[in-house]
């Protein structure tokens, strides 16, 4: 019973993550059935709760920071970690490998799903995300997130630190080298729905932006704004180039 109400409060403070957790279910189970899903979902994050796990101890893979375990009686947490933080990276990933696909091959981008350079490429598309989530996450106190963590240390991008971006970019290439080694043994069929992950690698982008209008933080969201306007004007690009 303990269980169940902690994860019903999580769900209930996190709407937004388990919103965009329904979406990537949706894409995923179309596009990887129902095993290739859950095998996603355990992957994804097992590295992230590890990742994170190591990290508020030794500082890898993302530097040094610290969670506040202020809603720990209020919400579902895994040691020291909250439990839809780390399940943040499942969709997180799963948007960033598909947009990677497409950026390579936005005519078939199926055939580029299981390339290491695929990999690469979404890991950095995943970072991107990042550049824009967590210096508004990390003013969370401004907003409905509340404030969950901090850097001892601060950090010199909006007080986010370099090791940050860093250690996603990490965990990132590391999960999806890791699902594509497991999927592509299984050769799991199933349909690619590209418009609408697009659509929602791009909703992340504008939910988080327009949070940092919300709390006014104008410098901030010019340069969210320019990594946002740079991801999808590429994406974008590519998919008019296709066309032609």
């Amino acid at each position: 019973m303990e269980l169940a109400r902690l994860l019903l409060g999580t769900i209930v403070y996190r709407p937004y993550v388990y919103i965009f957790f329904l979406c990537f279910l949706f894409f995923s189970l179309r596009h990887l059935r129902r095993n290739g899903t859950i095998i996603y979902i355990l992957v994804s994050y097992g590295i992230a709760f590890l990742s994170e796990f190591s990290a508020t101890r030794n500082g890898f893979p993302f530097g040094s920071y610290v969670y506040l375990d202020d809603t720990r009686s209020r919400e579902l947490w895994i040691s020291n970690i909250p439990f839809w933080d780390s399940l943040s990276f499942t969709f997180l990933s799963y948007f960033s490998w598909i947009a990677a696909a497409v950026l390579r091959n936005p005519k078939a981008p199926s055939e580029r799903l299981y390339h290491w350079q695929t990999a690469v490429l979404g890991g950095f598309m995943m970072t991107l995300l990042d550049v824009v989530i967590d210096p508004v996450a990390l003013r969370g106190d401004r907003w409905f997130l509340g404030r969950i963590y901090y850097y001892p240390n601060g950090g010199d991008y909006f007080g986010v630190t370099w090791a940050n971006f860093a250690g996603w970019f990490f965990v990132g290439t590391v999960t999806l080298l890791t699902i594509q080694r497991l999927l592509r043994r299984m050769a799991i069929p199933g349909g690619l729905w590209i418009p609408g992950v697009l659509t929602v690698y791009a909703g992340v982008f504008i939910f988080n932006l327009a949070l940092t209008a919300w709390i006014r933080e104008w410098v901030l969201l010019s340069a969210s704004g320019l990594v946002a306007v740079a991801a999808l004007a590429a994406i974008g690009l590519r998919l008019r180039t296709a066309r032609k």
